[in-house]
């Protein structure tokens, strides 16, 4: 099972950062793409993942991605917002 244990989000929350758990490979972190902010959905970009958060953040400094980062990435209370945000496919 993959739990979601930390999220980071750009200023414009439109862009961010997943890390999650699982048995297999421990943590992963993945670029996602807000979907819709009223109904709090997002996509992982492209099925990527990462080893670290510095990789995942390397891809959206890279040149040839559309994906832009506005501002800093902050990190979001997923205590709390856990529930509130679904991942679709």
């Amino acid at each position: 099972m993959k739990i979601m244990t930390q999220l980071w989000m750009d200023e414009r929350h439109r862009v961010g950062i997943l890390e999650r758990e699982d048995g297999m490979l421990g943590k992963t972190y993945h670029p996602i793409e807000i979907i819709d902010r009223e109904k709090r959905e997002f996509s992982i970009i492209g099925n990527k993942w990462f080893t670290t958060y510095n990789g995942a953040r390397q891809f959206f400094r890279h040149e040839t991605n559309d994906y832009v980062v506005q501002g800093r990435m902050k990190k979001v209370d997923v205590t709390i917002k856990i529930e509130t945000f679904v991942l679709t496919d």
